[in-house]
């Protein structure tokens, strides 16, 4: 099977959102929850639209959320529940793929949006550098178990910021936006758990710069391999 790559993130200043970015939301539709998350998707494609539509593959998307003074940095405010499902809603809206999707979280009074073409890059290395396969489907309790008992020997970063980065090599058929969530999940050996926390409740809000790669590969069927980058924020390798 292919391998899992690393591609660049977009390092220049974006454009500047005009709604505040909004979290996945699993209410009703009409709901506040949904009215946020449609206008943030709405606000983001209106403002990489020009690019997107002259700018060659791969692409990379770059998502920077401002976060109040007073809103813990490292509790809750998941960068992949930013993510998805608005980059589900990017790809359908312009019918482009993302090979590479990134997120910081900061406190700021604005948060930003950028879209470029990238380039493969170096291994990012870590503090962990891992490599899993699962076969199971994303929706299940197996395809979590099977990430986290090939991580079992792992031990939790120390507290503070956590940089993050995971590479999928996936068949045709898989959604990969689909994969994220429960991948992160899935990472309580790394990202550490609370002590009353529920079995997949990882400290996942620590996570304030994320990148997430993608390769298919026909040959894949079911299963899916993901390498797994992570280390505290200022320590990762930059390129």
């Amino acid at each position: 099977m292919t391998s899992p790559l690393f591609y660049a993130r977009p390092e220049f200043v974006g454009s500047t959102l005009g709604v505040p970015p909004a979290l996945a939301s699993w209410d009703r539709a009409g709901s506040p929850g949904q009215v946020r998350s449609a206008a943030f998707a709405a606000d983001v494609l209106a403002a990489i639209a020009p690019k997107l539509r002259v700018t060659p593959d791969p692409l990379a998307l770059r998502v920077d959320i401002g976060l109040p003074n007073i809103v813990p940095l490292l509790a809750l405010n998941d960068l992949d529940n930013y993510l998805f499902p608005l980059v589900p809603k990017l790809i359908k809206a312009a019918g482009r793929q993302f090979a590479s999707v990134w997120a910081t979280k900061r406190h700021a009074a604005k948060s930003s949006v950028a879209v470029c073409q990238t380039q493969t890059v170096q291994d990012p290395g870590g503090v962990y550098s891992l490599q899993v396969r699962t076969t199971a489907s994303a929706s299940t309790t197996a395809y979590k178990r099977q990430i986290r008992d090939q991580i079992t020997a792992a031990q939790p970063i120390p507290d503070g910021g956590i940089a993050l980065q995971l590479a999928f090599v996936v068949g045709p058929r898989r959604a990969w936006p689909n994969l994220w969530k429960a991948t992160i999940d899935s990472l309580g050996p790394i990202l550490g758990r609370d002590d009353s926390a529920r079995e997949w409740d990882a400290r996942d809000g620590r996570i304030t710069d994320l990148g997430l790669h993608c390769v298919i590969d026909p040959a894949a069927g079911d299963q899916v391999i993901i390498a797994i980058r992570a280390c505290p924020v200022g320590k990762q390798t930059a390129h």
